[in-house]
């Protein structure tokens, strides 16, 4: 009988010590991975040049940008493929391109039939894209006011 004891005690302590061993050793790996974007918009392009869509179109303000933003062409507007962006290089263009494309910290984009859409956590805004590997166009309205015709106008971009 006291060897029963003994072995029940031993045969007890040894699946409570294989048990722990069992639930430490267990893969603790965070296994959530951030999805990738592999659309070609993933990387970092400059401003090149802001024109009308329609030719023979005058948009106001437009000739002024160089004077208020000298930098304004050495914009960069950089795409991740965890879907973030962000404007970097011209702090003066930044807050004039604003009024145009809201782009904050926590600004996402997205791809979807020919057109760039960025989400500020519940607003979400959609532009007109054409986009090939080294050139891309952005299309925006002009008209922030909300009074007046619409007039859109191209942001020109190179990869870099």
């Amino acid at each position: 009988m006291k060897i029963l004891n003994r072995f029940t005690k031993t045969a007890f302590f040894t699946f409570l010590i294989m048990s722990v061993v069992f639930v430490a050793c267990k893969n603790d790996d965070d296994n959530t991975t951030t999805p990738v974007d592999n659309n070609p918009i993933v990387g970092k392009w400059q401003l090149t040049a802001i024109t009308p869509e329609t030719a023979g179109t005058t948009i106001a303000g437009l000739d002024l940008l160089p004077a208020l933003a000298p930098c304004i062409y050495s914009l960069k507007f950089t795409f991740t493929s965890d879907n973030k962006v962000a404007l970097s290089d011209c702090d003066a263009a930044v807050a004039l391109i604003g009024g145009l494309i809201k782009i904050e910290s926590t600004t996402t984009w997205k791809v979807d039939s020919g057109k760039l859409i960025l989400t500020n956590g519940t607003t979400t805004n959609s532009f007109g894209l054409t986009q090939n590997t080294n050139d891309m166009k952005i299309v925006v309205n002009t008209n922030t006011t909300g009074t007046g015709a619409a007039v859109n106008a191209v942001l020109s971009l190179k990869r870099l």
